[in-house]
């Protein structure tokens, strides 16, 4: 087999490979890194369901967990509070609007006040942030307050938007 340029046999790019390379050139011009840009895609796309959904989770650069504030009472307004709290070198990005937005439809018997809090809403600082969200069960046992947070953690190399589902199991008497 001859080694001449002209004469080599050369195997056609897939088009995976492609569509890397050009993502790659574009995240360059965009003036990010390719590490930077990977981890902002990674970032943005949607997680998967959670099955059952999630009152806690646990990250490498944040702790994310929804929880009851107190006893809750069939046909009154309770609250449940949602925190993050960055860890290490990242912090909350005080420039992304903040959002938690409820499940619909929701739990059978469960009604929203508000079904779209803001940062506004809530109080953050450069490490930790907290969301109360309020709700009315209309009849007694075990029900379900969930929702989504959208938010973004930053370090002085990259910054992650997250979209994180989150759910709490409510006792109401």
């Amino acid at each position: 087999m001859s080694t001449h340029p002209s004469t080599r046999t050369r195997k056609p790019l897939s088009a995976a490979t492609c569509l890397i390379a050009l993502t790659g050139i574009a995240a360059l011009g965009s003036g990010c890194n390719q590490s930077e840009a990977a981890t902002s895609r990674a970032a943005e796309a949607p997680p998967a369901a959670p099955q059952g959904g999630k009152s806690k989770v646990e990250d490498a650069v944040y702790t994310l967990e929804m929880k009851p504030t107190g006893t809750y009472t069939a046909g009154k307004e309770g609250l449940v509070e949602v925190s993050l709290v960055s860890k290490g070198e990242y912090h909350i990005n005080d420039k992304y609007p903040i959002k938690f937005k409820v499940t619909e439809p929701a739990a059978e018997g469960v009604s929203y006040p508000k079904p779209l809090l803001k940062r506004e809403d809530g109080t953050f600082e450069e490490n930790k942030g907290v969301l109360k969200v309020p709700f009315v069960a209309s009849k007694k046992g075990k029900t379900k307050v969930a929702g989504v947070l959208s938010f973004s953690i930053c370090s002085a190399a990259n910054c992650l938007m997250q979209k994180q589902e989150l759910e709490a199991v409510i006792d109401v008497q």
